[in-house]
């Protein structure tokens, strides 16, 4: 009888751990409060967005702006494509009025965007608060966001080389936001799920993001527009969010193992 309860216990092993280590996961997740924080990381992406968009079409001489981009991306035509244009087009005397305040507001939406980032991952690995002493590190960030965006359609050369570009890019956010207070091998969770969970969200951006835009552009027009972008941002956070604490779960796993076996 004992020898046939050992032989359960050990068949049942594997779902047992899953069920334990997804409770974990989704306690974790919610002590971070998953969903708020992921709403205040699309609200500040959001913010950003804006005046991004605004200096983007003043400093960079293209013939494509980021309408188009976005017309492109999610494969929009006819009343819905001029109204993103309306909403997003670069207007001919952009290049004029972009001011210091301007880039100013700039850096300041892309630092509170940061900084949001930032408090995701100081909650996932129980890190007290850096706050603005953090700026220099989420200031390169912002930058090493800005070189990727440049780069990346001249290095993606397919979906293997597309997933490790975007897994390096997110083993450096949370190296840099957190301050390298944590060693890069313990990131490694966070990065894979992150850019697995963004390539999720590549998907659901083909299929779901053209309907979404189209009907909230035909009935409430650029508002429907910015209102589908920013569900857009928040579906986008909330796998961030997972991520994080996905990751944190398991290197604590990891570690706690490894202690396990060395005692």
């Amino acid at each position: 009888m004992t020898a046939l309860r050992t032989l359960r216990e050990r068949a049942l092993w594997p779902i047992d751990a899953f069920v334990d280590f997804f409770r974990e996961w989704l306690r974790r997740f919610f002590e971070v409060q998953g969903f708020d924080r992921a709403m205040a990381i699309g609200a500040y992406a959001y913010s950003a967005l804006i005046p991004a968009v605004i200096v983007y079409s003043a400093a960079v001489d293209n013939e494509r702006s980021f309408a188009d981009e976005l017309i492109k991306k999610f494969d929009l035509s006819g009343s819905t494509a001029d109204s993103l244009r309306a909403a997003f087009g670069a207007a001919p005397t952009a290049q004029s009025s972009v001011t210091a305040l301007g880039i100013l507001l700039l850096i300041v939406a892309g630092l509170s965007f940061a900084r949001a980032m930032q408090r995701l991952y100081e909650g996932a690995y129980g890190l007290p608060p850096l706050s603005m002493r953090n700026t220099k590190w989420a200031l390169l960030w912002l930058l090493l966001l800005g070189i990727m965006a440049e780069l990346r359609p001249h290095l993606d050369r397919g979906p293997v080389t597309g997933l490790i570009l975007s897994a390096l890019v997110w083993l450096a956010t949370p190296y840099l936001l957190l301050g390298r207070r944590v060693h890069w091998s313990r990131l490694i969770g966070v990065a894979l799920l992150s850019a697995l969970g963004m390539s999720g969200v590549g998907i659901y951006t083909v299929i779901y993001m053209p309907h979404a835009i189209s009907d909230s552009a035909a009935q409430y027009g650029v508002f429907g527009i910015g209102f589908a972008l920013l569900s857009w941002l928040f579906v986008s956070a909330c796998v961030l969010v997972a991520a994080a604490t996905g990751g944190a779960q398991i290197t604590e796993r990891i570690e706690h193992h490894r202690e396990a076996k060395e005692a």
